[in-house]
């Protein structure tokens, strides 16, 4: 009669150990990095501006404008269609006192047509860590930020 096994062998524990420990030697970087890499507010704030600028272009079929004063943060957001024209957004970016748009322009615009394909500036946000370069893709109408 043989009698039923209970329990591990000792190589099989081994090779689950071995697995846990190749697991936790790549894994130990990126936990101790674990929120120190912030991503920059006001980048992600004007990121997302022109996604929604990009959007409603393709949603309404129409061409819309975004106007940005680096110096004060404020933009407004137009459409214009066959239709006619009015504005669709206005506001202040909330950048807190760490960033600052660095441009050459004395206002930054966007324009996006209803095809997604925009025409636009370049802005630089400087902030403690480093600075983002936020562009526009001229064929897809696609913004992304990138170190400088």
């Amino acid at each position: 009669m043989t009698r039923a096994r209970r329990g591990f062998t000792l190589w099989e524990l081994t090779m689950v150990l071995l697995v846990l420990a190749i697991a936790a030697t790549l894994t130990a970087p990126a936990f101790a990095r674990l929120g120190t890499e912030q991503p920059s507010k006001g980048a992600d704030q004007i990121l997302g501006l022109l996604h929604d600028a990009r959007k409603a272009a393709l949603d309404y079929n129409a061409t819309v404008t975004l106007r940005l004063d680096p110096k004060t943060h404020k933009y407004q957001l137009d459409t214009a269609t066959v239709i006619g024209k009015g504005t669709l957004a206005a506001g202040i970016l909330d950048m807190g006192t760490t960033e600052t748009l660095v441009s050459d322009q004395p206002r930054l615009v966007y324009v996006f047509r209803p095809s997604g394909a925009a025409y636009a500036d370049t802005v630089v946000v400087q902030s403690a860590e480093s600075p983002l370069v936020v562009r526009v893709d001229p064929w897809t109408g696609v913004a992304r930020a990138d170190a400088k």
